[in-house]
């Protein structure tokens, strides 16, 4: 019986030193997991600011007509995307997004170099058609865009939707 009882402790011993070993390392993945969170939390954060910063770059150069409107539209509101932002503070930019929708099927870069005259002619008059449809709304979303995004620098979520 003594026997018994020297192989039923040496078997205690050894899960309690296994459990032990998994308890070190448990707590070493943790902290290492926290510390990838920071990392990871800190590079979104830069990410966000950069967002951010060409946002009011482009609607400031929109303002100071340096930059295309229909160009503008279109860059904004890939920018405003990148923010996951919900519908209520989307809302004030929601002229970008039609601006995008009606501008979509117009060739870029490339496509657009290997157009005829004829086609961009054509392509042009409908952006300022569009740009004129829209100069209002436009105007007044640029102005809140570089209002609210001005002041967005920390904390970015909470500021954007208040004012």
């Amino acid at each position: 019986m003594t026997i018994f009882y020297y192989i039923a402790s040496a078997i205690i011993i050894i899960l309690a030193v296994y459990a032990a070993f998994l308890l070190i390392q448990l707590r070493r993945q943790k902290k290492l997991l926290g510390l990838k969170q920071n990392d990871f939390s800190l590079n979104h954060s830069e990410q966000i600011a950069s967002v951010v910063d060409s946002i009011v770059s482009i609607s400031k150069a929109m303002q100071q007509e340096q930059c295309p409107t229909i160009e503008g539209c279109i860059r904004l509101k890939v920018l405003i995307d990148q923010l996951r932002l919900d519908e209520v503070n989307r809302k004030p930019f929601e002229v970008f997004y039609t601006v995008y929708d009606k501008t979509s099927h117009i060739p870029t870069h490339e496509a657009w170099g290997k157009l005829e005259k004829r086609q961009k002619m054509a392509y042009t008059l409908e952006m300022n058609k569009i740009e004129v449809e829209h100069q209002e709304e436009i105007k007044k979303a640029v102005d809140t865009t570089v209002e609210k995004f001005s002041k967005a620098k920390e904390p970015l979520y909470t500021n954007i939707g208040s004012s």
